[in-house]
């Protein structure tokens, strides 16, 4: 009997114990379990975006060739600091001496010049059996430079002058005709031109004298009518028309040798 009541009272002590911690833990507010820094929730930082910092490798350092494309095509050559003023003496046929004067543009692909020149001679110099040829020669031209190198094409334009003189005897008279042959004339021609930091330039040309127009006169060179009724000296006269009109129509090799200096 008294195990039984030993027995109740110490289960009933349990249930109180029991129920007064249950009473406890629901009187205290629920725990949160703190997180880790791993789990922690993430803070939003506003931050400046950065400039990519280029590493330089071999590759990139590396020298590589570009080719040249439509959209950025190769540099054309270099021009002169400024455009040049220019004279020159030239060498050739068919005028023999030429001296000119040019412009050389600053980008090197085109120039202009003017120039005169001639030769005469006296095959002959006897008192009663003279002889004198002279020609003469005025033009412009024009040179165009396709790469802005020594390379040229040019085309000139001009007039000339032919004249021959012959002193002849009839009768004992003494008489001088002369015969002038003016004609206009263009010359297409190719050439090379070298312009040297001192100034000095140098040039050659190859080309061809085509005539445009021919006008033939003849003087008597006197007045005297025994001469000029002379069969002879009207023959004379006749062919040197003749020949006059064929140098005039005929077409002439051009080919020079130049130097000069521009500044």
């Amino acid at each position: 009997m008294k195990i039984l009541i030993i027995t109740t009272s110490v289960f009933i002590a349990l249930l109180s114990m029991s129920a007064f911690a249950q009473k406890e833990a629901e009187a205290q507010p629920p725990k949160t379990p703190a997180k880790s820094a791993a789990s922690a929730e993430p803070t939003t930082t506003l931050t400046t975006p950065e400039a990519p910092v280029e590493t330089k490798t071999e590759e990139s350092i590396s020298p590589v060739a570009v080719e040249p494309t439509p959209e950025s095509p190769a540099p054309s050559a270099t021009g002169w600091p400024r455009s040049l003023i220019g004279v020159y003496g030239s060498l050739g046929l068919p005028h023999v001496l030429t001296v000119g004067l040019e412009y050389l543009d600053q980008s090197k692909m085109w120039s202009v010049a003017a120039s005169a020149g001639g030769y005469s001679s006296e095959p002959k110099n006897d008192v009663n059996d003279k002889e004198e040829v002279a020609i003469a020669s005025m033009a412009l031209e024009a040179r165009y430079f396709p790469s802005a190198s020594s390379f040229y094409v040019a085309v000139a334009a001009g007039a000339q002058s032919v004249k021959a003189k012959k002193t002849v005897t009839y009768n004992l008279d003494t008489a001088t005709p002369e015969a002038k042959v003016n004609s206009s004339y263009v010359t297409p021609k190719i050439g090379w031109f070298w312009q040297f930091n001192s100034g000095l330039n140098f040039g050659m040309e190859l080309g061809a004298q085509i005539p445009l127009a021919t006008k033939v006169e003849l003087e008597d060179g006197t007045t005297n009518p025994v001469v000029l009724n002379n069969p002879d000296y009207i023959k004379a006269k006749e062919d040197a028309k003749d020949v006059g009109d064929f140098i005039g129509k005929m077409v002439l090799p051009h080919a020079t040798l130049r130097l000069g200096y521009a500044f």
